[in-house]
Formats: structure tokens, C-alpha cells, sequence
């Protein structure tokens, strides 16, 4: 069947009409139509969102871009020796294996002494010829898949090899960064021995091809082998999230190379404190963009002019974060792609040691302080972002107005906190593509003026296949709609609003854990359970402890990820504001005490109120495939239940 042909039949079977289909692309019903009687060809940067909406499956996908009639995906695993090639090349000559271009896999084990678990180590690549190309590997001193060899348990290596007759080189450095993405967030292995970015092209012909149909084959088969963990699992792993590997949008590419030519320009001249400024909302893929930079500037430092004016040195990189879950997940990172120590730190630490960075990398800056809140000598104390940009010769930012959730990271009263952010002299790159959020523009549009607080934002849920919003009534119903959530699509988690008294430092009287009272439920806040609480010892983020799906996120915990499905308990400080017909708040019943300050006897300022609705916003704005809410406030809760289709 042809791809016209096809689309239009998915379409009618699942219901959809050709405005539907566009509405969800961002495209004209002509578009669709033309696309339809084959009068014109579907963008390829549209066929991965257009595929995902139609339920196409991997055969269908295959079949569309005739890869079905080779069907010859032929994968084998050999010791990575000599012997073992030399005898893949007798019994492979002018098979698809040596005829065409590869894919290979070069996978080791180690014990881990602490834990006593195996773990695996990995290298992937791609050849035009793998009998050369691992003949190069085995002769090179300076090699990793011999370094994997050496590193492995009795210094064995296999070394899975893989073919199809429709490879070509664009499809091979397509599979192979998709590999390298994937391994990343694959528990089953330790170390990724890769030394590059493959820097793939953005497109080329049949590419979702080879995403969707050939890629998850490759990957079934060596899953069904016990080499490699399920895609599920992978998938909603932070790991993945967050990867450096992952391919980047026109939008991110562009600020990227804009970025990369201010550094290089600033470091090669020897200039010193440059400041870059990487703005956008929730979701729009910044930490994205900021994983790739951090990766590539460490893998190709850029050459930096010395103080003499003469001489040079290669750029050292430092990446901080002041948020603990995400400071995790940079550091899993690091130490999986072998970037050595002390490249990922918290702000504290860095300021103190106090030594100066060619490159300083900087998520979440809305977090930073503003204020003396550490208790430092107050001789020595700077505010965050000014000790950091003394600190670098160029210093890049990530930066979200609407996610500034506290006092101590206000700026507006400080004019050189303000000028450094959003002076003449720093070079602002905006993004403002949504990438979290899996829906169409009319429902993206829906959640960011819901999470605004902008008026009328409380009218009826869009019409949305690709999107799941729901306001519960019930808040046992709620709670088992998550966890149902998280057991068949995983990453699903619940989180609220900081409206229920909470303290790491002490513990309530009349209980084991503080908690958070809704309807009829009683569950723990996060970082209660004993379990989750040992988890986190081990660097495990948040999110994918198993355990956490019986406790309360709050921002603290999932402000910068992603789950698959958020359920937002809006506390008792979430009002109906009638008037505006919107969202509002009464922070005379928030607990957040640490963000806001109390004026005239009373914590209901304009200040501490748009505090809180950026906590708001940031808790609304997880979810990439659904968002439920339960309202505690009755007005609110029936007003929403109004929205419900």
C-alpha cells in the first residue's frame, strides 16, 4: 500500500477528520487533503508526529518506504579478536554483512565490587567495511573497543554486528547517535566508551524508516538476547531524558551554533566574563540544548587566549546546577560518558573553591540566589550569579522568568544581578518551541494560559487524540488514575502544591511522615519513605524510584523533568477567581514559607502571589502525554469539573 494511500485509511479507521489531522500538525486541512491524493509530499520533519497520531506500526512504516520487500535485517555476534573477524570473513564474504555498510556493537562485563553487581561496557560505531574498519580496531594502541576489552572481566568482548540492505552512511550515523542515545539511559550498562558526537545530518530520505521501524527491531532482538533493557524502560529513564545524543530541533541547532561562535569569539580573543543567556518556557527543551553544549564543549574545548596575550590553552568546562535531582542526573551523565571529576558541581561548592572557568555552564539559573541565605561571611558573600560570573571567562545560562519560584532568587532589586541577565552586553538566545508537552498547539496553548493564570483560561478542554487532561471530582479516583498511569506507560507521578506543612529537619508529632491530606487520601510528602530516601543515597533521581509513586512531588523534586503523566493536587492556596475566570491564589494558605515573606501580617502580596504561581505553573507543565487534577478548594474543583468533556 502506498503512503497516500495509507495515511487516509488510518485516519478513517481511528475517526478523524481532515481538519482533526491538521490541527494536530499545525498545517492546513488542504495540506492534508493534497497529501491525501498524493499531490504533494508529506515534510519529512512531519512524519514522525504525523506516524505517531495515525498509530502506524513499525511494518506499516517499513512497508511505506518499500523496506519490506529486502526484509534482510541480519544481525551476528562474534568475539572481538582476531581470530573472530578473520573467521567472520570467511563465513560472511559477499553476504549483506560485508557488502554493505554496518552497524556494530562492541558490549564487555564487569563486576562491580561495591554493589556486586555486572554491569556492561559499550562502544558503538559504523563502518563502510567491518572487517577493515575492526582490523583498524584491533591494531590501534589508542583504541576503545580495546579499552572495553581491557576493562572487561577476563578481558572478553563480543562484538554484535549488524546489516541491511537498505543501510547507507546517512542511516548508519543515524542509528548509531540513536544508540548512543538510548545506551545512555540503559541501566544494564556502565560506561559508553564513545569519544564524539556523530553530528548527523537533520534529515535525509526514508529517515523515519529507520527511527521507527529498523531502530526498534535492532533493538527487540538484542533485547530478547538479555544484551540491552526494554525501550519502555529506557525511555522514561532521565538518563534519556537528558541525553546529549538526542537530535536537536532547527530552533536548538540554530542557538547552539550562535552560542558555540560567542564562545569560541570571546575565549580565542581573551576576553573574560561574556555572559549567554538561553531563555525559553517550561518544556521548550533548555536543558536539552544545555546537555549537548556540555558534552560537546568537553569533547572539542576550544582553544583560550593566556593573560600574556600569547600563549593558548584548551577550555575547561564545568556544568552547576542548584537543584539536587537534576545535579544527579548531570552527574550520571558524566560519569557514564567517562568526562572525569569535578565537571558537574553544585553552586556552593564551586564558589568556594573559588577557581576561575573557561566555560561555566548553568541550568536552572532561576534558581540561584540572590540573597545571603547560606550564612557565609558576609565580607566574602556575593550573590550567586555575580560570584559565578567572576568565576568564568564566558558563562552560559539557562534562564525562565516564570520559573523564579522565590525571594532569594529575586533580581529586580539589584541592578547588577539585573544588568548581568538582561544587559546590553549579554547575548540572549530565545526558545520558545514546545517540546515536552505531546499535544497540539490549540492544547498546548490551553495548559500555558491555565498555568499563567491569564483570564478566561478555565473554559473547556481542547479536543486533543494525542493528549489526556482530566479534573477529578474523586480523590481516591485521581490517586488510582496515576498509579493505573504509571503502571502501564511508567513515569507517572503525583504532585501538589506546597499548601501541607513539611521540614527535612524535624518530624511531626503525631505521625511517621509529614503528609498531604486531600478528600479522603493521606499520602506522604517526597523524600518521606525510608525507601526513597536510600534510593537518593544512591543518586537516583526522584522520578524513577519505583517507591515514589507513594509519595508528593513538589517543585523541589521535579522542577527541569519530565514524567509521562502528572496528577497536580492544587492545595487550599489555588482559588477560582470568578472576575478573570482563571486560576488565582490566596497565599495565606500556602506553607511555602521559605519563598515568600509575610507583609502587614499577612502573606498575600502581589510578590509572594506570583511566587506561587510559578510553582504552579512549573507542576503544570510536567506531563508529556496527559496532566489530571484535583482541585482541594470545592469552588475550584466544581468549576473544573465543569471543563470536563
Amino acid at each position: 500500500m502506498k503512503i497516500y494511500e495509507l495515511i487516509k485509511e488510518k485516519r478513517e479507521n481511528k475517526g478523524l477528520t481532515q481538519e482533526n489531522v491538521a490541527q494536530v500538525l499545525n498545517v492546513t486541512r488542504q495540506a492534508v487533503q493534497n497529501w491525501e491524493k498524493n499531490k504533494r509530499a508529506i515534510p519529512n520533519e512531519l512524519l514522525a508526529e504525523y506516524f505517531n497520531l495515525l498509530e502506524l506500526n513499525a511494518h506499516e512504516i517499513l512497508s511505506v518506504f518499500d523496506f519490506l520487500e529486502s526484509n534482510n535485517l541480519i544481525m551476528t555476534a562474534i568475539d572481538y579478536s582476531s581470530d573472530g573477524i578473520i573467521k567472520f570473513e570467511k563465513n560472511e564474504r559477499n553476504t549483506i554483512l560485508s557488502n554493505y555498510p554496518t552497524l556494530y556493537l562492541g558490549v564487555g562485563q564487569k563486576l562491580n565490587q561495591y554493589s556486586g553487581q555486572t554491569k556492561q561496557l559499550v562502544y558503538v560505531g559504523e563502518a563502510s567495511s567491518i572487517v577493515r574498519r575492526t582490523m583498524e580496531h584491533l591494531r590501534s594502541s589508542d583504541d576503545k573497543l580495546n579499552a572495553i576489552k581491557s576493562d572487561s572481566d577476563g578481558e572478553k568482548e563480543k562484538l554484535y554486528i549488524i546489516g541491511h540492505t537498505k543501510f547507507n552512511k546517512p542511516a548508519t550515523l543515524e542509528l548509531e547517535q540513536m544508540f548512543m542515545n538510548y545506551l545512555l539511559g540503559d541501566k544494564k550498562f556502565e560506561k559508553i566508551y564513545n569519544g564524539r558526537n556523530n553530528g548527523l545530518s537533520i534529515d535525509f530520505y526514508g529517515r523515519e524508516a529507520y527511527r521507527t521501524g529498523i531502530f526498534p527491531e535492532i533493538w527487540e532482538r538484542l533485547y530478547k538476547q538479555k544484551v540491552v533493557s526494554s525501550i519502555r524502560d529506557i525511555r522514561n529513564s532521565a538518563l534519556f531524558a537528558n541525553s546529549p545524543f538526542k537530535s536537536l530541533s532547527r530552533q536548538q541547532e540554530q542557538a547552539k551554533n550562535e552560542i558555540g561562535l560567542v564562545i569560541a569569539e570571546t575565549l580565542v580573543n581573551g576576553a573574560n566574563n561574556k555572559v549567554i543567556k538561553i531563555q525559553g518556557l517550561a518544556g521548550s527543551g533548555k536543558t536539552v540544548l544545555m546537555s549537548q553544549l556540555f558534552y560537546d564543549i568537553w569533547r572539542n574545548p576550544y582553544p583560550v587566549l593566556n593573560d600574556d596575550l600569547k600563549t593558548q590553552h584548551t577550555s575547561k568546562t564545568v556544568l552547576l546546577v542548584r537543584h539536587e535531582q537534576q545535579r544527579r542526573t548531570y552527574e550520571q551523565i558524566a560519569k557514564k560518558l567517562n568526562m572525569g571529576s569535578d565537571v558537574v558541581m553544585d553552586v556552593p561548592r564551586f564558589i568556594n573553591e573559588g577557581k576561575m572557568v573557561d566555560v561555566l555552564l548553568v541550568d536552572e539559573a532561576h534558581l540561584l540566589w540572590s540573597g545571603n541565605y547560606g550564612r557565609v561571611n558576609k565580607n566574602q558573600w556575593k550573590p550567586d550569579l555575580i560570584a559565578l560570573h567572576e568565576l568564568a571567562r564566558t558563562l552560559v545560562v539557562v534562564y525562565d522568568p516564570k520559573q523564579v519560584i522565590s525571594a532569594r532568587s529575586k533580581v529586580e532589586n539589584n541592578v547588577d544581578l539585573f544588568n548581568l541577565l538582561n544587559g546590553l552586553d549579554t547575548k540572549t538566545v530565545y526558545l520558545d518551541d514546545q517540546w515536552r508537552i505531546q499535544a497540539n498547539q490549540e492544547t498546548q496553548k490551553w495548559i500555558k494560559d491555565l498555568a499563567h493564570f491569564e483570564k478566561n483560561s478555565l473554559v473547556t478542554i481542547p479536543d486533543d487524540e494525542a493528549y489526556d487532561i482530566k479534573f477529578f471530582d474523586e480523590a481516591k479516583a485521581f490517586k488510582e488514575a496515576i498509579k493505573i498511569k504509571n503502571q502501564d506507560d511508567g513515569l507517572s507521578r503525583i504532585v501538589a502544591t506546597y499548601d501541607w506543612q513539611y521540614s527535612q529537619k524535624s518530624r511531626p508529632k503525631d505521625g511517621k511522615y509529614w503528609t498531604v491530606n486531600f478528600g479522603t487520601e493521606v499520602m506522604p510528602w517526597n523524600l518521606e519513605l525510608s525507601e526513597v530516601q536510600e534510593a537518593q543515597k544512591k543518586q537516583i533521581p526522584w522520578q524513577e524510584i519505583n517507591e515514589s509513586i507513594g509519595e508528593v512531588g513538589s517543585d523541589f523534586t521535579v522542577q527541569g523533568i519530565d514524567l509521562n503523566y502528572v496528577g497536580v493536587i492544587l492545595g487550599p492556596s489555588i482559588i477560582w477567581n470568578e472576575k478573570s475566570n482563571s486560576l488565582d491564589i490566596n497565599a495565606d494558605f500556602s506553607y511555602d514559607h521559605l519563598k515568600i515573606r509575610k507583609e502587614n501580617g499577612n502573606y498575600n502580596t502581589i510578590e509572594n502571589k506570583a511566587f506561587l504561581k510559578n510553582v504552579v505553573n512549573i507542576l503544570l507543565t510536567r506531563g508529556v502525554h496527559g496532566t489530571y487534577i484535583y482541585a482541594v478548594n470545592n469552588e475550584l474543583r466544581q468549576k473544573l469539573q465543569s471543563l470536563n468533556k
